[in-house]
């Protein structure tokens, strides 16, 4: 889920008198459940005898874009009721999960609220609720932390009431530095339902735990500690079939926000999951329904609902190149049981176009026209769309199979429409740059789709087991897992600081060989290039050609990252202590010495086309910002990295392996000073540039002092690399003290010369 979303503030008020007038009605609602009833400014809740000390959720919506809950029971005392909050909750997994971290009590009491004796019935017990919804310091909400708030002005507005849900509606005032903000804020009282049958961690699926806040001990790390993995409660109708529809089925609700061109869209990005769910034994697991006026029951901010939410910020000035989407989620920590996900969908028409264009314009005709024709825009909202149901169900964002796919599959169209150009949409492979024109690949191959490794991923996750003991259970999942064994495209890894090896970069399309692929998303890269004064020619400025050019250089820097994560690089493949062979295992060493080859000739000597294509002077009459030098920058910088110069360091103790990082360093350095092998040493700007940053990084790093013994994230140099570096740029320095005596050019000779004088302090 990457998100890039920006915010403005909520409108301020300016009549606070029209805020406090309250509500004139009364609303009342019985139920075995807990009753409510509104009574002019007043809320007040009768709670039966028989819901006291049943675990419950509190729940705050806020906008709908963000969810904050509480873990709470109603307790009574004498004649007060007392509202706690659970700083710790068992999980069926075995373990105590803390909620609040600072919170050392087992029991924190939110409120206490005085029983009303004049209301109270044999069956309820009644107290005024108010001021827990109206007054946020109470609860202690996360989501107002920042705001103070105005008890006075703010008021209960509408009460919902649902079989296991009271719904409050409110209207929040709140105040910051002499401001005064209002919001319209939903919170819920939900009864927690009877702990589902979990399903265990395991670090080699893709599946978030319970704890969403564990990320240190469970997102990150490749550890299966005691936890569950969050997923629905399937449950078939009929277990006696291989297949049956489920009892409640998974489902999204389309709210009439939607325009009504992209809602056929929308649908299909969820219903894409429908396969997966029928390889887990379930038909018609997923429901999807359109909102109309008739819905009167249907309440947005509900824990009964999951929603499709679609975002109002597009057309906003300033917000034009919002990216992404994200998932709000709530989880029965007891057991992992997702009550609701709601989908976000903020993405920017102009975000999905400016990405497909750079990738796949001169395979797609339709790219031409610009804003997009509503069919091709439609097919990226879908694709974007599916991914983030991924989520929904359970996934995480990660690499799935990534390095693993036949390069020359990539071509082919038989392929292309049973496997996708990757096994699975929660990866960021994006759409597939590779074909050429003249494969004639239907352009409805080059989207991200789900894949055969989302399938197996919700078999694993979602297959019932509803008649078979633990331990039966337990060897059928396992053997699932190992599966990856001899499939090597269901293999998960967590994305991590560092690109650990090919198997973990973004924003290209993965598969065996990244040379030859990113040779073939170059040769389309000037394909791009080249079509970018087309495209452009309709417009009243130069501003899509020059926002589609910045975006072309980022695209150019994923292809040379896709490269360089061979160099240094491991295949991962995450085991148990009873599967063969090791976890990391280096790339060939060959491969490594053919990517930095090809970097060499790649990245540092830039392309005409690219560095100064034919339309640069229609918006750039300077070289600041070189944004392309910057890139290369990042490329030198990411090859003498203090990590990757420590996993050469590891390689080593390989047999296969030894002086590999001496032989890269050589490489490197012999590359970048190509110049000084030729009769008369002849240096462009572009590259004097490289090569002053490359004298400068290693001088900085031999002077790096020594840090924190074991800090965590301590990426400090070692002794090792620091000599390796000193031995390079002495035997640099004796041979430009060699060349700088030959006749050559003002300029050249001039940047030698300051070279020399860079590295006075190297003997």
């Amino acid at each position: 889920m990457l998100i890039q979303f920006k915010s403005f503030s909520i409108p301020k008020v300016t009549q606070l008198e029209a805020i406090s007038e309250r509500l004139e009605t009364e609303k009342t609602f019985d139920s075995n459940f807990i009753s409510a009833s509104l009574e002019n400014d007043k809320l007040y809740f009768g709670i039966p005898v028989a819901m006291l000390n049943q675990p419950m959720l509190l729940v705050n919506h806020f906008d709908g874009l963000s969810i904050e809950f509480k873990n709470i029971v109603w307790k009574i005392h004498d004649n007060r009721i007392f509202l706690e909050s659970s700083s710790t909750v068992q999980s069926s997994s075995g373990v105590i999960i803390p909620v609040e971290k600072d919170q050392p009590l087992s029991q924190k009491i939110i409120s206490i609220f005085p029983i009303l004796k004049e209301k109270r019935t044999d069956q309820n017990i009644w107290i005024n609720a108010t001021d827990l919804f109206t007054d946020h310091t109470i609860a202690k909400w996360n989501l107002f932390s920042e705001l103070r708030a105005l008890k006075e002005h703010s008021r209960i507005t509408d009460v919902k009431y649902l079989p296991n849900e009271i719904i409050v509606r409110t209207l929040q005032v709140s105040s910051e530095n002499g401001e005064t903000w209002s919001s319209s804020v939903d919170f819920s009282v939900y009864l927690l339902p009877k702990p589902m049958t979990p399903r265990l961690f395991d670090h080699r699926m893709g599946f978030g735990s319970e704890d969403q806040s564990s990320s240190s001990t469970i997102n990150y790390k490749p550890e299966s500690p005691l936890a569950n993995i969050t997923r629905w409660r399937l449950e078939k109708k009929d277990s006696d079939l291989p297949m049956s529809e489920p009892i409640k089925p998974i489902t999204f609700f389309l709210p009439m926000d939607i325009p009504k061109k992209w809602t056929p869209y929308v649908k299909a990005g969820i219903l894409e999951w429908l396969p997966a769910f029928e390889a887990a034994g379930f038909k018609n697991a997923l429901v999807v329904k359109e909102v109309s006026h008739g819905d009167s029951d249907l309440h947005f901010n509900s824990v009964n609902s999951s929603m499709v939410r679609w975002g109002d910020q597009r057309d906003v000035r300033g917000f034009e190149d919002a990216e992404g989407g994200t998932v709000m989620t709530i989880v029965d920590l007891r057991s992992g049981e997702i009550l609701k996900s709601d989908l976000f969908i903020g993405a920017s028409y102009l975000s999905l176009m400016d990405r497909y264009f750079v990738s796949c314009a001169p395979l797609d005709d339709r790219t031409l026209h610009y804003p997009f024709p509503d069919e091709l825009t439609g097919a990226l909202i879908q694709s974007l769309v599916a991914h983030e149901a991924g989520h929904a169900f359970g996934l995480r964002d990660g690499h799935y199979g990534e390095y693993a796919y036949p390069f020359e599959k990539m071509r082919d169209a038989e392929w292309l429409k049973t496997m996708g150009h990757t096994p699975s949409i929660m990866t960021y492979a994006r759409n597939n740059n590779l074909p050429q024109p003249t494969d004639h690949i239907p352009a409805s191959l080059l989207l991200q789709k789900v894949g055969p490794t989302d399938l197996y991923s919700i078999r694993w996750a979602y297959t019932p087991y509803d008649d078979t003991t633990p331990d039966v259970e337990g060897t059928a999942l396992e053997a699932m897992v190992r599966e990856q064994d001899s499939v090597a495209w269901y293999r998960y890894n967590i994305p991590v600081y560092e690109q650990i090896g090919p198997g973990s970069t973004n924003e290209v399309v993965e598969n065996n060989d990244p040379i030859k692929s990113t040779v073939l998303g170059l040769a389309n890269l000037k394909r791009v290039i080249e079509l970018l004064p087309i495209v452009n020619q309709n417009q009243k400025d130069y501003a899509l050609i020059e926002r589609l050019y910045g975006q072309i250089l980022t695209y150019w820097y994923k292809q040379m990252e896709h490269v360089m994560s061979l160099i240094g690089g491991y295949q991962i493949q995450y085991k148990c202590p009873s599967q063969l062979g090791g976890v990391y295992t280096p790339i060939p060493r060959i491969v490594q010495e053919e990517a930095m080859t090809f970097l060499i000739k790649h990245a540092f000597s830039a392309p005409e086309w690219l560095v100064n294509p034919s339309f640069s002077d229609t918006f750039k009459y300077s070289t600041y910002r070189d944004q392309l030098m910057e890139y290369q920058k990042l490329v030198l910088f990411e090859l003498i990295s203090q990590r990757r110069m420590k996993r050469f360091g590891r390689m080593e103790f390989h047999t296969d392996y030894k002086g590999i990082s001496h032989q890269m360093l050589t490489t490197l350095q012999s590359g970048l000073f190509a110049e000084l092998n030729t009769p008369i040493p002849k240096v462009n700007s572009r590259k004097q540039e490289i090569q002053r940053i490359y004298i400068d990084a290693l001088m900085e790093a031999i002077s790096q002092k020594g840090g924190t013994l074991n800090a965590v994230g301590n990426t400090m140099y070692d002794g090792r690399s620091k000599s390796l570096f000193m031995n390079n740029l002495v035997i640099l320095k004796k041979e430009l003290t060699k060349q700088v005596k030959k006749k050559m050019d003002p300029e050249t000779s001039g940047h030698l010369k300051l070279l020399l004088h860079q590295m006075d302090g190297i003997h």
